[in-house]
């Protein structure tokens, strides 16, 4: 097996269940509340420089701070967006929207004002701090862990959702609103419960790539692109073609950083889904369930 075959699959490994970590919130609120959360790319800004502010500027350790930023992104998820922007405007879709990308845009200036490029911001997040050798490809523990995690927090979600109580209730909402409601489910208490989750993928995925991914004021940006891409090429709120389409597009990112040049992956990528699109309507899988 050639070095740039075992590099592809390696990376088409790492990349894709870094992937997941990055889609999986987005391709939830998407597929219970049926909303395209433009505002998403910020969870990823709020868990740098949330935990890097309890840090540096209030002085707590590495765990506390992270809590205390858990706490800040759920806030901000339920009580800017989910009850200032999308209960308010659930009917008014182009406000929705709108307002989702105004927010995240003033908190990402918020952040570039408070810690600019220059403020070196580092979360210590790192786990093993070393290489690995897997036939001809080295790679870093912690992009490892990082892929790991994210296929452990995918397994999760989806073992709540296919065998648990609520995740009945959450995908009933999620394939018919109108009959959930009828059948007594609390629909407003889903979603709620679907908000606080969305914000947990993001904000691990934040501190498991923290180390080796470049951290900055406006990568929500980026990120926010990856997760639209994932969950339009597997289908609209469907998790199970998120995991697939994840791993495509570490697929085409893998094989096109090998094979040709880098900055070419997200062209091709956005090819590559559509194509999809235009000869299968919806992505991959039915967009109308969760799973």
């Amino acid at each position: 097996m050639s070095s740039t075959l075992q590099s592809i699959l390696v990376y088409t490994f790492i990349w894709g269940s870094i992937y997941l970590l990055i889609s999986l919130g987005f391709s939830l609120i998407c597929g219970v509340l049926r909303i395209f959360h433009l505002g998403y790319g910020v969870i990823f800004v709020i868990a740098a420089y949330g935990t890097w502010m309890f840090m540096e500027d209030v002085g707590l350790g590495f765990i506390p701070s992270v809590l205390l930023m858990l706490l800040v992104q759920i806030g901000i998820a339920v009580v800017v967006f989910y009850r200032g922007v999308f209960q308010r405007y659930l009917e008014e879709e182009e406000i929705l929207l709108t307002l989702s990308v105004l927010i995240s845009i003033a908190l990402m200036h918020l952040a570039n004002y408070l810690y600019p490029v220059t403020a070196g911001v580092s979360i210590p997040s790192t786990i093993i701090d070393a290489m690995l050798k897997i036939g001809a490809v080295r790679i870093s523990y912690q992009m490892l862990l990082a892929a790991f995690v994210g296929i452990v927090v995918t397994f999760v979600f989806v073992l709540m959702f296919l065998k648990t109580r609520i995740g009945l209730i959450v995908r009933a909402i999620s394939q018919n609103l109108e009959a959930a409601t009828l059948m007594g489910a609390n629909v407003t208490k889903m979603y709620y419960l679907a908000i606080i989750l969305s914000v947990i993928p993001p904000t691990i995925c934040m501190l498991m790539i923290a180390p080796f991914w470049g951290v900055d004021p406006f990568m929500g940006s980026p990120l926010l692109m990856t997760a639209m891409l994932i969950a339009i090429l597997g289908g609209l709120g469907n998790l199970k073609g998120s995991i697939v389409a994840s791993y495509m597009i570490g697929f085409i990112h893998a094989t096109v950083s090998f094979l040709y040049v880098s900055r070419f992956m997200g062209l091709a990528a956005l090819i590559i889904t559509l194509i999809v699109l235009m000869i299968k309507r919806g992505g991959l899988f039915a967009g109308e369930t969760l799973w």
